[in-house]
């Protein structure tokens, strides 16, 4: 049977972490510096566990190797190729490490061994001090030997040389703000994300306060590795998505890994695509999915809901009187899910390219076709 399916959440005890998912989010949280809640996640060592309907208790892993699992992943995903995305919420009590993920040449070149590939992602912001800012790639003109030479004075300046390198944005809950593989950052005190990223753990902190872990030590940090990965060209952006509206959606990020498109809806008759599924994380508000016949499943503001491929029409409704609002992501056909939608709402190529975030292979065959 295919219905909506939501996941047991796998806490991870972090330095920096607090109990925010419970003063909001209503979580019972297991440790006192809870930084992670992974709440769509397909891996060996953070295997999630179905928490509702007729697959409750088994291994998300188990539920899509049936055989079959075209009708829970879609005709795109190919047999070979692992779960692609991973759902989490991070709670910074603290200040997280500075911090970057390689991109594919740098895998190649760093990780040869590693079955994890590059890492992008993006946050939304669920809730941020007033005037909050968070780390977001490098001030203009930084190089990496000034960087380097930073890094290597932090023990005797406690920092303070890097922490001048380093570009400030400034967020509100609500932003979308897109990371990719390359992009020095870090979430800062007080910052509650949801973020959504490719189904990767490679991370190399370049710099960590000089803070020690639960051991009294410090932590490990990876600089080599961190400056053979980070872009010090200045060619990624350092600001918060502004997406365009069209169709009671908000269109934000497409590349070939992942698209996030929001909506904040009432209720809504929706149908689920056979060629890929679909995850919703509840970002304001609860709601329910309905499917036939009759299959409820309920998800609160902090929720993620993994939608099979083949499920076929299914309801959103709030269970308030006021809207919910839900990020929807999923792997993209660029054209038939982001671009076409938003050229037919009206919008210009270059519309799409300023209001959201569009990797480069999609802008270039973007300008090529139109």
């Amino acid at each position: 049977m295919l219905y909506p399916l939501n996941f047991l959440p796998i806490y991870k005890e972090m330095i920096w972490g607090g109990q925010k998912m419970k003063s909001i989010f209503k979580r019972v949280l297991p440790y006192e510096h809870t930084g992670e809640s992974w709440d769509i996640s397909c891996r060996p060592n953070e295997m999630g566990v179905v928490a509702n309907g007729p697959c409750a208790g088994e291994s998300f892993f188990d539920v899509i190797s049936k055989p079959n699992r075209q009708l829970w992943l879609g005709k795109n995903l190919s047999e070979d190729k692992a779960f692609p995305l991973l759902v989490k919420l991070v709670d910074a009590n603290d200040y997280l490490s500075v911090q970057v993920h390689p991109n594919d040449n740098a895998v190649r070149r760093l990780e040869p061994e590693n079955p994890d590939g590059c890492k992008n992602e993006v946050w939304y912001i669920l809730d941020a001090p007033e005037d909050a800012n968070l780390i977001i790639g490098l001030r203009d003109g930084v190089s990496k030997s000034d960087f380097e030479k930073a890094l290597k004075s932090s023990s005797c300046d406690g920092g303070s040389a890097v922490m001048d390198c380093l570009n400030k944005l400034r967020i509100k809950p609500g932003d979308v703000v897109f990371i990719p593989a390359g992009l020095i950052h870090a979430i800062t005190k007080g910052v509650m994300v949801a973020e959504i990223q490719q189904n990767s753990d490679i991370t190399y902190r370049v710099f960590d306060y000089n803070r020690l872990g639960f051991d009294g030590k410090p932590r490990q940090l990876h600089i080599d590795k961190a400056l053979e990965s980070a872009d010090f060209c200045g060619k990624l952006k350092k600001s918060a998505v502004r997406g365009l509206d069209a169709y009671e959606q908000t269109f934000y990020i497409c590349n070939k890994y992942f698209a996030i498109i929001s909506r904040t809806l009432n209720e809504a008759s929706e149908s689920s695509d056979p060629k890929k599924f679909f995850i919703y994380t509840c970002v304001e508000g609860s709601c329910t999915f309905t499917t036939e016949p009759g299959f409820e499943t309920a998800a609160i503001a902090g929720d993620s809901i993994f939608i099979p491929a083949a499920l076929g029409p299914y309801a959103i409704a709030s269970n308030q009187s006021q809207p919910c609002k839900l990020i929807k992501s999923f792997v993209p056909d660029p054209w038939d899910d982001f671009i076409n939608p938003l050229l037919s709402a009206g919008y210009s190529l270059e519309d799409i390219k300023a209001g959201t975030s569009l990797d480069n292979e999609i802008a270039a065959d973007m300008k090529s076709k139109l």
